[in-house]
């Protein structure tokens, strides 16, 4: 069984999916969903507001937050500037165990940690995991390791752990994503999903912005890795999207 052969009901034949096929986790991120100019609403093809695993669209919490300078967004995460220092020291501690480079945590329970202890509204954050299939969590690992000691990127140090996705995932669909030093661009930074609707017939979910199964998925990333297509250089894979509510 695949998702693309799911139809309806695909979100719980996605979940039943991953038990079987060992998809993998990337990591979990801390966000809150992006919103999209009139210029892409005017094609009706994605919803005014998107999950994305894309710094391009949306930011990230844990951005680096090892200095005064980068901890500033924090503010955008609801954290009172005087917290500053105690938070630094928080994501000091934490960083390489549950924490990696740039913005990855390494379970939903280190995000779960930080809202409870410096954000006082959490409204409108959400934490979203992603995972790949082991087919291409292999190929991820060969192509993006680190060619020295100076560490490696979040996402492949989670890879490297081997894990499934917390439990309590809300599967949301699919993101076409490059990976290069980290995860990058999604296919909808350059307006790749009018390329991919005009050749192959996919459009974006309408109420999500992703695509809905992964034989959708996989067919947009062969579609964007053509060389005239014109995507952002790196490693394009279908990524698994999922949420978690916060508790």
């Amino acid at each position: 069984m695949t998702p693309a052969r799911c139809g309806r009901g695909w979100a719980r034949c996605i979940v039943r999916v991953l038990d079987e096929t060992g998809y993998l986790a990337g990591g979990y991120f801390l966000t809150r969903p992006a919103s999209r100019g009139d210029a892409y609403m005017a094609t009706g093809l994605v919803p005014p507001t998107l999950i994305t695993l894309s710094g391009c669209l949306a930011d990230f919490a844990f951005d680096y937050w090892w200095n005064e300078q980068n901890v500033v967004t924090a503010a955008e995460f609801g954290v009172d500037e005087r917290r500053f220092p105690e938070l630094i020291d928080w994501y000091v501690e934490r960083f390489g165990d549950d924490l990696g480079a740039p913005n990855v945590a390494y379970s939903t329970a280190v995000i779960e940690d930080f809202v409870q202890e410096f954000v006082d509204d959490s409204e409108g954050l959400v934490i979203v995991g992603c995972a790949v299939s082991t087919e291409h969590r292999g190929q991820l690992l060969e192509r993006h390791r680190a060619a020295d000691d100076s560490g490696e990127y979040g996402v492949i140090e989670m890879l490297d752990r081997n894990e499934r996705l917390d439990p309590g995932a809300d599967v949301a669909g699919f993101e076409p994503v490059s990976y290069q030093y980290g995860l990058e661009c999604s296919w909808l930074c350059n307006s790749l999903e009018r390329s991919a609707e005009a050749a192959l017939g996919i459009r974006p979910d309408p109420r999500t912005g992703l695509v809905s199964t992964y034989g959708d998925a996989v067919r947009v990333v062969e579609h964007i890795n053509r060389d005239d297509v014109g995507a952002e250089p790196g490693t394009w894979l279908p990524w698994l999207i999922a949420t978690y509510a916060l508790t």
